[in-house]
């Protein structure tokens, strides 16, 4: 179970990563589409498939483990996404 929990978690990081870099890179590039679609449709896709890993921690395990890994991993992406959100703004910050 462990093992599923952290291919999950790679795959959602590594998205979160991946269109954070082409977000930063439309917007320093002048792109006119550069305003977060792709950063917030990752989001959308992570809890689109949170359900996935709720019901196979459900079946394999037990519901109030499902319920408690469902809950953590909620709030560690939410803290991630905040802060990737944060590093772009500090990144593309024009100086004053």
């Amino acid at each position: 179970m462990p093992l599923f929990w952290t291919i999950w978690a790679c795959v959602v990081v590594g998205l979160l990563l991946l269109v954070s870099y082409m977000e930063v890179n439309g917007a320093r590039k002048g792109f006119q589409g550069a305003n977060g679609i792709f950063l917030f449709t990752s989001g959308y896709l992570t809890v689109l498939s949170s359900p996935v890993l709720f019901i196979v921690t459900w079946i394999w395990v037990d519901l109030l483990t499902a319920l408690i890994v469902w809950g953590i991993a909620a709030a560690v992406y939410a803290a991630l996404f905040y802060g990737m959100l944060q590093l772009i703004d500090k990144l593309l910050r024009k100086p004053s």
